[in-house]
């Protein structure tokens, strides 16, 4: 204990300039606050007006090194800062010593308090208008004040903020300050309504004796305190103890509970909260454990009766086969179920056999084994890998559940699993997450050990199935494709071979008429020719008219039987057909260039074949136009051009020769009948001719054919 001094006045004087009194204008002063309460009451921004305050009251936590201060009066208690440790003429503070304080208000970041620094004295004279001495002066020592039993939910919310007050909780570790210079401890506690840090100022003698109190329930007086962020916003609360003698323990009730009769699972089961108000004890169970789940802060138990979640932050080396006496506080209700709260368990004998109840899914999903270690059996639907664990989905008599692992030390590798495999599965079961989940339970297994195959899916399974069946999907695409290729690739044969047939058949005609037009016109009209040779010579002295008609007839067979002669050879030449139409065109103009003008020609396009019937009506239309240029235009250059796009062929004939008008009718017959014999061909064809002419402008033809004409009969 710190030992007492006789009271010492730490007078801190304002400035010398400020004692006479508050210069005119200032505010109106302050009236001084005799009561915590009174302080209390003030919002944060009146404590910052700095209030002149006189209180007296009792110490309830003092320690300088921290800069915390707490005292407390009949109406409440309240924060201040003490003298730094060893300063002087200023008194040296206990727990349990009554002061007075005289000082100011000041905002503080959760409630006000009160001030007694020399920082603040320059604020103080421009609020009140006149100095104040602030000083703490220690008038005797006593006991701490008498207060009533509080929850520990209670203080988290604040309502106790600098109060000094009496909990009852269970201690459940006791560590040690982290600068071995610091006599403190740092404890955790729990109760069935929350967890509480306590911070206590324990001498190092003292402190082997405080930690053979884990585990074991106590009441603590403290003072509430907290820390609060910029918004005024109480974030964390611990209490504050003194000294160890403001610790009681009570060993006694603690074993008084263990020793009450044992109470079996299903009597749980049955339990019901109590009412409000009413004084509640630690029920008394045992059982085996069988798993425990640290990250939960609590393990389950086993019995022939069932299963119950005791949760419990006690630190133990718990294992599972472990047979334990439990007290705690009895929770939950009959929606979630029953447990127990803040647990303490005794060991009794480690690695006890505990034997699963086996059962049915059906038996399951009625909801009599939640929380009871079980064995039942299942088809594997799907399973999936998380960073800490592997879920498996399973199901069984038309129930869903998943299964995994719960946290272990197992490092045996996990089972490879096929889904469709049946599985065994011992673990403890659960409730599904929510009323509205699909599964019916879940499954926390303990180890590897716990999944046991049964039967591997047969070889024919759904997904074998589904890749059967994409296969054989893939096959059948690819045998359409393949018929479909084929039917376009028949068809294109088949317009190969009909075109070579037309393109026989034509070539057959033509020979035929070549023949009939050699043995029947040809020799006909040698026939005339040798008729009119020998009338000739019988009638050497004719008139001159018959003579020149004579002459004109003999002239006009001679052009016949020439023109006959080169049809028969047009019709017999396979020019065309082995070199198309562009090769017949140029080869006609070679056996013209001794005698014409200069005639060329120009392909714009990529060359495309036609049928032998259309490039033959082409050729005779362009040696029209060439003819018709030279005979009767006098033209001394022709151009032959041929335009091919994707779809149709154009072939125009140009000339420079003297023209004529196009609206007009020719004047020579032969001219006449020519362009007229053009028109035709270009019909039988279904091309388009074009023929534009001007008198002096020379003339220009053009024949526009489908590459792909449509049948013509």
């Amino acid at each position: 204990m710190h030992s007492r001094f006789q009271p010492v006045i730490a007078v801190l004087l304002a400035h010398a300039a400020l004692t006479f009194g508050a210069p005119a204008g200032s505010e109106t002063t302050l009236t001084t606050l005799t009561t915590i309460a009174d302080v209390r009451a003030l919002t944060l921004d009146e404590a910052a007006r700095h209030h002149p305050v006189q209180v007296r009251g009792i110490i309830t936590y003092c320690n300088p090194i921290y800069s915390l201060g707490f005292v407390q009066d009949e109406t409440g208690g309240i924060f201040f800062t003490p003298p730094p440790a060893g300063a002087p003429d200023s008194p040296m503070l206990a727990a349990g010593d009554r002061v007075e304080i005289i000082g100011i208000t000041r905002r503080g970041r959760f409630s006000p308090s009160i001030s007694i620094l020399p920082g603040d004295l320059d604020s103080t004279v421009a609020s009140t208008g006149s100095p104040v001495v602030m000083r703490i002066v220690r008038l005797d020592a006593g006991p701490l004040p008498t207060v009533p039993l509080v929850g520990v939910e209670r203080i988290n919310t604040g309502d106790f903020h600098d109060q000094f007050v009496r909990v009852r909780a269970t201690l459940r570790r006791v560590a040690e300050h982290l600068d071995p210079s610091v006599e403190q401890l740092n404890m955790d506690a729990s109760s069935r309504s929350g967890a509480l840090n306590i911070i206590l100022d324990c001498p190092k003698s003292d402190q082997a004796t405080v930690k053979e109190w884990e585990n074991v329930e106590a009441e603590i007086s403290g003072v509430v305190s907290g820390e609060a962020n910029d918004r005024s916003q109480l974030r964390r609360v611990t209490l504050l103890v003194a000294s160890v003698s403001q610790i009681k323990p009570n060993t006694a009730a603690m074993q008084a509970s263990f020793n009450q009769p044992v109470r079996g699972f299903r009597e749980l089961l049955q339990y019901r909260p109590p009412i409000a108000g009413a004084t509640e004890e630690r029920l008394h169970v045992t059982g085996i454990v069988t798993l425990v789940h640290p990250s939960r802060g609590g393990f389950y138990l086993g019995s022939e009766q069932g299963g119950l979640w005791v949760r419990t932050p006690q630190h133990s080396s718990l294992l599972n086969g472990d047979d334990v006496d439990v007290i705690g506080f009895i929770a939950g209700g009959a929606d979630e179920g029953v447990w127990l709260e803040d647990g303490i368990h005794r060991i009794a004998r480690r690695a006890v056999p505990f034997a699963p109840r086996v059962s049915t899914a059906d038996e399951i999903a009625k909801g009599g084994d939640f929380g009871s270690l079980i064995q039942v059996e299942g088809q594997l639907i799907d399973q999936f890998d998380r960073p800490s664990h592997r879920l498996l989905y399973l199901g069984a008599e038309g129930h869903t559940f998943y299964a995994r692992l719960a946290e272990s030390a197992d490092t045996t590798p996990p089972l490879a699993l096929e889904n469709g495999s049946w599985l065994r599965l011992t673990g403890v079961c659960e409730k599904p997450n929510g009323t509205a989940a699909r599964e019916s339970f879940s499954l926390l297994l303990r180890e590897n050990a716990d999944i046991a195959l049964i039967s591997r899916p047969p070889w024919f399974n759904t997904q074998r199935l589904r890749w059967i069946l994409g296969g054989v999907l893939v096959l059948t695409v690819l045998v359409s494709a393949w018929v479909l290729l084929l039917q376009r690739q028949v068809t294109r044969q088949t317009q190969v071979i009909a075109h070579q047939i037309e393109q026989k058949t034509l070539s057959d005609e033509r020979r035929r008429i070549a023949r009939e037009l050699h043995d029947t016109l040809e020799q006909q009209l040698a026939g005339v020719n040798i008729h009119l040779d020998t009338v000739a010579e019988c009638a050497p002295e004719m008139p001159a008219p018959v003579s020149r008609a004579l002459d004109n007839a003999r002239a006009m067979l001679t052009h016949s039987r020439t023109e006959a002669h080169r049809s028969i050879l047009e019709l017999r030449s396979r020019t065309i057909e082995q070199t198309g139409l562009i090769g017949a065109v140029r080869e006609s103009i070679e056996a013209l260039q001794v005698i014409t003008p200069r005639i060329t020609t120009e392909v714009e396009g990529r060359e495309q074949r036609l049928s032998q019937r259309v490039e033959f009506q082409l050729l005779r239309i362009v040696q029209e136009s060439i003819t018709n240029a030279l005979k009767h235009a006098q033209a001394e250059t022709i151009t032959v051009r041929f335009h091919f796009t994707q779809d149709e062929l154009t072939v125009t004939i140009t000339d420079d020769g003297t023209g004529f008008d196009a609206t007009q009718p020719p004047a020579v017959h032969s001219t006449r009948f020519g362009l007229l014999g053009m028109r035709e061909r270009a019909a039988k064809i279904r091309a388009s001719i074009d023929i534009q002419s001007t008198p002096g402008t020379g003339s220009t033809v053009s024949v526009t054919a489908p590459i792909h004409p449509t049948h013509t009969p």
